[in-house]
């Protein structure tokens, strides 16, 4: 598992990795340490497998710290246990055009511009490298266009949709395949503790990409 910890020491967000000999836990630490870099603000990390059979982590590093939210990623070693050379920066929050910056009461000298909840995917039959993420639409939260890396390659270039997939306050989306093997994006909306639900999309695999099943 893959879990974000607030650090005693400096305040600051990371991500470590945890084990268990069961899904329903409990579950431990695996990592050394946390993965991400110790003097930021980091959150959100996932695997990523790459072609070569190496392991990535995926994360973002925080618009609080930044301004402008940043999908980062870096190399793992080949037992999870820690992170090997410095993060490579995939894109900023900014670069995708359906994301807007957002007003926070106490950061309000600069544009801020989320990034949150990356996931990866690639498309079926050696289809595209796609990245998923949310951000914010005129101060609602929303799951971000598909991020395409046009190297099919994990550090990118990355070409962005003109429009998120979901824009009525939600985020933080995966997708997964249901015992028909119908694909899915699930998010969670509202964006306001307590009343989270889950939301779940049909979507399409086909012409080594990914889209609504509604937009047909």
């Amino acid at each position: 598992m893959f879990a974000t910890f607030l650090l005693k020491e400096s305040g600051k967000r990371g991500t470590a990795i945890l084990k268990s000999d069961s899904l329903t836990g409990p579950f431990h630490p695996h990592s050394d340490e946390i993965v991400t870099p110790k003097d930021w603000f980091s959150l959100d990390g996932t695997l990523y497998i790459d072609e070569g059979g190496m392991p990535w982590m995926v994360f973002c590093h925080e618009w609080i710290q930044v301004g402008d939210g940043e999908i980062c990623a870096v190399r793992l070693s080949k037992d999870l246990k820690k992170s090997t050379g410095e993060p490579v920066t995939l894109f900023a929050a900014s670069e995708a055009p359906w994301a807007t910056s957002f007003q926070h009461k106490t950061r309000n000298t600069r544009k801020n511009y989320v990034t949150d909840g990356p996931y990866i995917y690639r498309a079926e039959n050696g289809g595209e490298l796609l990245l998923l993420w949310a951000s914010f639409v005129d101060n609602i939260y929303a799951q971000g266009g598909i991020s395409r890396s046009s190297t099919r390659k994990i550090t990118g270039p990355w070409i962005h949709d003109e429009k998120p997939l979901f824009s009525s306050d939600g985020g933080h989306g995966m997708l997964f395949h249901d015992l028909h093997n119908q694909l899915y994006l699930t998010l969670h909306s509202p964006n306001k503790t307590p009343n989270e639900r889950p939301v779940f999309i049909k979507m399409i695999d086909s012409n080594g990409g990914i889209r609504r099943q509604d937009d047909e």
